[in-house]
């Protein structure tokens, strides 16, 4: 992946913002913050995606050396996202208090510790603990990105960037398709397998980030030395609108929000999303590979449907922008991933449940972006750090705990991998209502 991606189109049309004495071009400030800050969280969540997704290509020689049962890959699969969803909410207030310099590196350094650290586990119980113990490494990462990124970006401009950012869960995958192959090869080297080689080697590039992150990362507008006094004046106005309450009357306080009944609605709403999210690349190589794709070919083959997640996630989040419509997006976002998921656990040839993965790829990742458009969008400031993280919480508790250890459990009764797909495609369907009823009533529009 290149230092620099570019930035995702603008409107070009509009004209310079007018900031006190100084003319400022706004659409050319938010592309240059996102030039400056994007590659870094795009590299951040890549390699933790791949620390986190690495299981999957693992699991086809580390299962058997373990003895793991489906049941108990599902259980590791999951119980990352319950350490996850119990350290959510004191990282992104520690975010919000002391920046994301201090937050995002922390976190980083310590999931590349322990995703070296599990080239050591020895059997089911040290390989859940590792896994536990990766969960609580990576917590506070999305939701902290996504808080960082309200400190910085204009809402007209965040399905697009909040899209951006979630590039980094399908190129992970694509990735680790390449790269993950590559290294399982190394089976034997100095006598050591394959799949611990894959964790010490891919758990070195975390550190790295996060070491350099300490000197790169820049936490609020103000400390930017790389923008004019008339850009950050501009940017700060900006993001003032953006901040005052919604004029429906949307309380202000945490605990007055979280007791609103819409909240906790489009939190079960984010249970859905996060599912699809822990599961779409869990499973992929080892579904194809039932279905007939030979292990040389594997990585290849497995690029396909993340890439069709990025295309789809593009489109679907640039397309939200435009029409400045976020509910509606994220529910039929979700339906296609349902559809996906859904033509997986029916499928009965390799064209069928590829075809399947592609949709759920595309519905998975594009909802997740247009999603977090919601309450970034419709809740107050002071609100947002530990709103968001609870929602996080929760999604990761039931989506990415409790889901996966389901899809484990169907797949060892019924003795078929693609069926655990269908819990996945029912908890979008019953997500899609509960987004749909809480987003709308947030934006003032029910």
């Amino acid at each position: 992946m290149s230092a620099s991606p570019p930035s995702p189109a603008v409107t070009s049309g509009s004209p310079p913002v007018i900031s006190g004495e100084t003319h400022v071009d706004g659409v050319r400030v938010v592309s240059r913050i996102g030039r400056r800050l994007m590659w870094y969280l795009i590299a951040l969540y890549v390699v933790s995606v791949l620390d986190r997704g690495n299981l999957s290509f693992a699991s086809f020689s580390m299962n058997k050396e373990l003895g793991l049962t489906p049941q108990m890959y599902g259980i590791g699969v999951g119980i990352l996202f319950l350490g996850y969803a119990l350290f959510e909410v004191p990282s992104n207030l520690i975010l919000a208090k002391y920046g994301a310099r201090v937050t995002l590196t922390r976190i980083a350094i310590m999931f590349g510790i322990v995703t070296m650290s599990m080239a050591f586990v020895r059997g089911p119980y040290s390989f859940f603990t590792m896994r536990a113990l990766l969960g609580i490494a990576e917590a506070g990462l999305t939701p902290g990105v996504f808080l960082f990124l309200s400190y910085w970006i204009p809402q007209q401009y965040r399905a697009r960037y909040n899209a951006m950012f979630s590039y980094s869960i399908p190129a992970a995958y694509v990735l680790a398709s390449l790269v993950s192959g590559a290294i399982m090869q190394l089976d034997g080297t100095w006598g050591v397998p394959g799949w611990k080689w894959l964790f010490v080697l891919e758990g070195l590039p975390a550190v790295t980030l996060g070491v350099f992150g300490a000197f790169y990362l820049t936490d609020r507008p103000h400390q930017a030395g790389w923008l004019s006094s008339g850009e950050k004046l501009w940017l700060e106005k900006q993001l003032e609108k953006d901040n005052v309450a919604p004029a429906h009357g949307v309380p202000t306080g945490v605990m007055a929000l979280m007791r609103r009944p819409e909240m906790w609605v489009l939190t079960l709403g984010y249970v859905g999303i996060f599912s699809g999210n822990a599961t779409v690349g869990a499973w992929l190589p080892q579904i194809l590979h039932h279905a007939g794709v030979p292990l040389r070919t594997i990585g290849f083959v497995s690029m396909v449907p993340p890439l069709a997640g990025i295309v789809g996630m593009t489109l679907l989040s640039r397309r939200s922008d435009r029409r400045k419509e976020r509910v509606l997006h994220t529910v039929a976002c979700m339906l296609i991933a349902a559809a996906g998921y859904t033509t997986v656990a029916l499928s009965t040839t390799l064209a069928v449940a590829l075809v399947g993965f592609m949709l759920a790829n595309i519905g998975v990742y594009a909802s997740l972006a247009v999603f977090w458009s919601i309450p970034q969008t419709y809740l107050p400031a002071n609100a947002k750090p530990a709103v968001i993280a609870i929602i996080s919480s929760f999604g990761a508790i039931f989506g990415g705990w409790i889901v996966p250890i389901m899809v484990g459990r169907l797949q060892q009764q019924t003795h078929n991998l693609a069926a655990g797909m269908i819990v996945v495609a029912v908890f979008f369907v019953l997500s899609s209502v509960c987004v749909f009823f809480a987003g709308r009533r947030m934006a003032g529009r029910v």
